[in-house]
């Protein structure tokens, strides 16, 4: 039989204590690494995951003019349209554009007419205005609304007398008048604006 002495015997218990203390340390201490971590929550799906709806657009083209419609978003009003009449100059056997021609309705639903006209070297006279005479009609004085670098917008509301003129020369030819900075009239004449009434038509 193994005799142990003091000298051997309180060596051997403070190794029993700092054992018996290491394994309930580990017994007691949460295991990170084994505990089951939840699974992740599948989300919903929100409106704003959901794809956005797709917009149909028409093209529809009355002689010289091109209507464009696409239904709306939010399905307040079936659909919103513009019809356009491309304004060009033939210089040296080519078509130069110069702006176009457009009419729709702006934000308070009245019908409008916005006519674009070209920058030129020597600057516009906006105070002036733009003159637009459809046929054999008196001329219309149409005041600009904005301008940038290429080209200057005059905005017509078209009340009841307006698209009846319109509609009166719809075979007939148009002339848009501007003046230049020094003073100069600059006329641009549109040999026909057919199709007016019909694109008229279709955005109402």
């Amino acid at each position: 039989m193994q005799i142990f002495t003091k000298t051997r015997l309180v060596p051997l218990l403070c190794m029993l204590l700092v054992t018996a203390c290491f394994v309930e340390r580990q017994l007691n201490s949460p295991v990170l690494a084994q505990e089951a971590k939840p699974k992740p929550k599948a989300k919903l799906g929100t409106k704003e995951d959901a794809p956005p709806t797709s917009v149909r657009t028409e093209t529809t083209t009355y002689d010289t003019w091109t209507v464009n419609c696409r239904d709306t978003s939010d399905g307040r009003i079936r659909k919103v349209c513009s019809a356009t009449l491309p304004i060009v100059m033939t210089q040296q056997n080519q078509q130069v554009p110069l702006g176009a021609w457009i009419i729709g309705r702006n934000n308070d639903g009245a019908l409008v007419s916005v006519v674009q006209t070209p920058q030129v070297n020597v600057g516009v006279l906006v105070s002036k205005g733009i003159e637009l005479k459809l046929g054999n009609a008196s001329p219309q004085t149409i005041s600009y609304a904005a301008c940038n670098p290429q080209r200057c917008e005059a905005i017509l509301t078209m009340n009841d007398a307006v698209t009846r003129d319109m509609l009166t020369a719809a075979n007939e030819a148009a002339v848009i008048s501007f003046w230049r900075g020094d003073g100069e009239r600059f006329s641009i004449t549109l040999q026909s604006i057919k199709g007016i009434d019909k694109a008229i038509s279709a955005i109402r």
